[in-house]
Formats: structure tokens, C-alpha cells, sequence
């Protein structure tokens, strides 16, 4: 977040073991930041009232029910424990209290409004975060997977992040020079694999709904529901991030900016979900974000897939074929007409030469990487195994033998690593690269289609059950918000770091710990203090309407 020429001082400094004296000054908060932080003391003040409501209700509830042991009712009067009538089992999403008979529990204006109130309840919305119940209809490994995949984009984002603040940095790129460190370089894929989950998802789901009404789907509340459901939460974080992030830390590399201007003039692009068709250096706001802008295209033309599977699926994979081609020639076409690199696999080949290395990179996240017609492919494979595996479902197709699924673990783990690993060590040519874009993503995400084809048919195995481990509910459900607050967790340390540090692994994986396990504790407040009080707000408010 420093200028270039504060952080040569400093390494300067430090390589010349000389002191570097930093006084912080402080910075007065700016009207944006006192109003978010405002809006957060409402949604806190919300949560505190919907939660002592809970705790105030279940209270009462436990001295009604030990009054009725002894024929004495909540204020001491006798009655008889059939008097007593529950219609709260657990923490009811319908806010239903527990009366006693002609007697309200709490008073007139909390009895009104607790519906309400409830909705930002940290109890109910704790409770059922970390559900773990697998009820009928449930695919338990796709929590494994986003979990999974999460903590890869984490691990990619946190090397990333180090390299900033680094001193060594000759010899950190010796640390590079190692297959296993594909994983880091050539991570790309961990959003592809979020890409195939989504894609399969809405499939899996529409499928779903519409064998039971006949293909009548509600398409107006299909759109609506997914803006409200990812909306809210991201713009407050957007609306953290820009005015309140200024503020958390000090430091020789902290901006003096008290506002992040990026945000404060292109937020609106965020909110129509534009942001993927900004280029790189034309100030993007949360630059991570381009991931959920693809997510929300690609839901929004997803109905032209899901119907056309749904009523004529010849023309449906006509289509899907249509679209493949599509996706797989852009790629192709752009890589080759403008030179592009084939992702960072092979980082090294173009790390000697800085100067014609970092436009090239930038070329390549701005024409290829974060464009939905070059990133579609992962999401349609994901359509595709959704419908197949109901296909299956609908005809009863017996499980399949052991040569099969030995076939198939085969094929789709050759085709992973090779997309994967195919790049280290190698001088790939224009040719070679622009093979690699068109494909690579595909074939990724169709080697993780048969691992989760092979899990929710229920011939996974040992993997089923590792994808399937209850512990990782909770945590896949906090995946959305961990993927907003990540990187503000990551920048907020890296920016305030008072001298560079030596590169290796042990620092590396140690700060990779560290922001994992912040990024799920800052996710957990923002999912119980935002996110859940949204959701269930709208499903409240869709009840009442009903």
C-alpha cells in the first residue's frame, strides 16, 4: 500500500543495518467512516436486542417449566401443567413464542416485534451456522470442497502478500524453483473449482424445483433472491473497506490517505456487478471482487441453459456445446493475438525480464483471466454434471462397477495434475500458452466434476468421507464471507509491518496460518452480525408476502 520509493529506504535500512524511525500521526476519522461505523453499531444494536429477547424467552421458559413440576405457574400462582402450552421448538425461524394460557411471556411491543429482532438473534443464527444435521437432498462433500477450496485461495493470497514484505527477494525466488510450489503459482485453479461448485449448485437445485412443479419456476424471485442474498453483506464490507481500513493500522508502508478513492468513485461498478470489465489500472475497488461479478453473469444467463436442458435437451447440449467452443476459442484467440503468458506456472521464464514481465501480466488478468467469456467454461461444466447426475437419479442407473470408477479416478486425476503441474520447468511458446488457457481451466474442473459425480452417487469413498467431515460445515458456510475480508485481513498486516522479513516457508506458512484463522473469525462476526440477519430478513419478509 507504500509508494515504491518509501520501501526501497526501508530495505535500504535495513540491508545497511541502519534504524528507521516511524512516528505514527494520527488521522481523523472522515464523515464516510463515522457513518459505517454507525451502520455496524445498528446491526450490533440489533443483534444485542434480538439476542437478550432469545435468552429473556428462554428464561421464562425454563421457570414455567420448573413452576409446573411443583403446580406453580411463572409468577407463582398455582395452575396445572397442562396449562402450560409450548409453541417454541428450539429457535424457531417464525419467532413463535411460549405462552402460557391467556398469558403473553414477554410484553405487547417485544411480542410484535420479535419476528423481527429474532432475525439478528446471534443464538439462532449461531445455531444454525453450526448445524450439522444431513437431512434428505443434501450433498455434504460440496461442503468439504468449498471449504477446501478456500483455503487454497487464502494460501495463494497469503504468499502473495509476503512477497511484499520480503527482503531477501533473490533468494525467495529460489524457493519457487520447486514442483510442489505450483500449487502457489499456478493456483487459478482454486477459483475454477468455485466456478464448477456454483455452476453445479444452481443445476443441482433448479432440477430439483422443477420436477416438483412441472418446470414452473418463479423466475422474478430467482434473481431477486441471489442480488439480496450476496448484496448487502458485500456492499458494507466495500463500505468498510473504503472508509473504515484507512484507520486500523500505522506504519512506514501505511498510506496517509484516509479514504480508499479506488472504491469511493467506481463502487456502483461493484454493485451492478460490472467490475470484472474494468481493466487492472483503471483503480478497480476490491480487486478480489472480480470473482463474485463473473458468479453473478453467469447466474443471470443461466436460465438459458437450465430451461433449454429442462424441455429440449438435445438443443440443451447443443448449446452447452456452442458456448464450450466459445469460451475455448477466446481464449485461444486473445492468448495468441496478444501474447499472453499461460497463467504463473511457469513465472520464472518471465521474472528475468521485469520490465516486459509485469505488462504482460497485467494484460493477462485483464484479457483473459477475469472476463466471463473466458472464464464460463468451469461453470458450465458444473451445469452439466448437475443435470446428468438428476438424469441418473430419474432413471435409476445402478452403480457403477469397479473398472469404471477405476477408469474414471484414472483419467480425471492425469487430467488435474496435468493442468495443475504442466507448466514447471517449461518454456512454453505462444502456441503452447494459448493450448493451455483454452483448456486447462476445462479440464481442471471436469477432473473435479467426477469427484463430486463419485461422492453425491455415493461410490466416493474414503474421499466422500473426508470431503463429508461434519467439522467442515460450519466453516464451508462461512466461505462467502471469508472470501470478502481475507485480503483487508492480509493488507492490514503486510501494510503495517515495521521491517521486512526474510522469506521461507516456516514465516510464509506461519503468516498463511494466521490470516486463515483471522479471516474465519472476522467472517463469523460479519456472517452472524450481517450476513444471516439479511437472510433471513428476506425469507421473513417472502413469508409474509406469501
Amino acid at each position: 500500500m507504500g509508494s515504491l520509493s518509501v520501501r526501497d529506504e526501508i530495505l535500504e535500512s535495513a540491508l545497511n543495518n541502519a534504524t528507521l524511525t516511524c512516528k505514527a500521526r494520527a488521522k481523523k476519522l472522515t464523515p464516510g467512516a463515522i457513518v459505517v461505523i454507525c451502520l455496524l453499531s445498528i446491526f450490533a444494536f440489533l443483534a444485542v436486542i434480538g439476542s437478550s429477547t432469545t435468552a429473556f424467552e428462554y428464561y421464562l421458559k425454563a421457570k414455567i417449566s420448573e413452576g409446573g413440576k411443583h403446580g406453580l405457574s411463572a409468577d407463582g400462582h398455582p395452575t396445572n401443567s397442562a396449562d402450560v402450552k409450548n409453541v417454541s421448538q428450539g429457535f424457531a425461524d417464525d419467532g413463535r413464542l411460549l405462552r402460557t394460557e391467556n398469558k403473553r411471556t414477554l410484553p405487547a411491543y417485544l411480542e410484535m416485534s420479535k419476528p423481527f429482532f429474532n432475525c439478528f438473534c446471534i443464538f439462532t443464527n449461531g445455531e444454525k451456522l453450526l448445524n450439522t444435521t444431513n437431512s434428505e437432498g443434501q450433498l455434504p462433500c460440496v461442503h468439504g470442497i468449498r471449504f477446501l477450496s478456500m483455503t487454497w485461495v487464502i494460501l495463494c493470497h497469503s504468499y502473495g502478500n509476503v512477497a511484499n514484505i520480503v527482503k531477501n527477494t533473490g533468494e525467495a525466488a529460489d524457493y519457487t524453483d520447486h514442483w510442489t510450489f505450483q500449487i502457489i503459482l499456478n493456483g487459478f485453479f482454486c477459483v475454477d473449482s468455485f466456478f464448477v461448485l456454483s455452476g453445479f449448485l444452481v443445476g443441482y437445485l433448479f432440477f430439483q424445483q422443477a420436477q416438483k412443479t412441472d418446470g414452473k419456476i418463479p423466475w422474478l424471485y430467482y434473481y431477486i433472491h441471489r442480488y439480496i442474498r450476496l448484496t448487502p453483506v458485500y456492499m458494507i464490507v466495500v463500505a468498510f473497506y473504503t472508509t473504515v481500513s484507512p484507520f486500523l493500522g500505522s506504519g512506514p508502508l501505511w498510506p496517509d490517505y484516509t479514504v480508499i478513492q479506488d472504491c469511493k468513485e467506481n463502487w456502483w461498478w461493484n454493485v451492478l456487478y460490472i467490475n470484472n470489465f474494468q481493466s487492472i489500472n483503471s483503480k478497480q475497488c476490491m480487486a478480489w471482487s472480480w470473482f463474485l461479478a463473473n458468479d453473478m453473469q453467469f447466474y443471470v444467463i443461466s436460465p438459458l441453459f437450465l430451461i433449454t436442458l429442462w424441455r429440449w435437451p438435445k438443443a440443451g447440449y447443443s448449446l452447452l456445446g456452442l458456448f464450450f467452443c466459445i469460451t475455448i476459442t477466446c481464449n485461444f484467440v486473445l492468448t495468441y493475438k496478444y501474447d499472453l503468458m499461460a497463467g504463473f506456472g511457469n513465472i520464472l521464464e518471465h521474472y528475468q525480464d521485469i520490465p516486459n514481465f509485469l505488462p504482460r501480466m497485467n494484460a493477462f488478468y485483464d484479457i483473459v483471466y477475469s472476463k466471463p467469456y473466458t472464464r464460463i467454461g468451469s461453470y458450465l461444466v458444473g451445469l452439466v454434471l448437475a443435470y446428468f447426475i438428476y438424469r441418473r437419479k430419474r432413471s435409476n442407473s445402478p452403480s457403477l462397477n469397479w473398472e469404471t470408477l477405476s477408469a474414471g479416478w484414472l483419467v480425471a486425476t492425469a487430467i488435474t495434475l496435468a493442468c495443475q503441474f504442466g507448466l514447471y520447468k517449461q518454456d512454453v511458446t505462444t502456441v503452447g500458452a494459448s493450448f493451455y488457457n483454452a483448456f486447462s481451466r476445462i479440464g481442471f474442473s471436469m477432473g473435479l466434476g467426477w469427484v463430486i459425480f463419485v461422492c453425491v452417487i455415493g461410490q466416493g469413498g474414503v474421499v466422500n468421507s473426508i470431503l463429508s467431515w461434519k467439522v467442515l460445515i460450519p466453516l464451508s458456510r462461512l466461505s462467502y464471507c471469508a472470501y470478502l475480508v481475507h485480503p483487508i485481513v492480509a493488507t492490514t498486516y503486510s501494510s503495517s509491518v515495521r521491517t521486512f522479513i526474510n522469506f521461507n516457508h516456516i514465516n510464509a506458512i506461519m503468516l498463511y496460518l494466521g490470516y486463515l484463522i483471522i479471516s474465519y473469525a472476522v467472517s463469523l462476526i460479519t456472517s452472524l452480525l450481517l450476513e444471516s440477519p439479511v437472510i433471513r430478513l428476506e425469507r421473513l419478509i417472502r413469508n409474509k408476502l406469501a
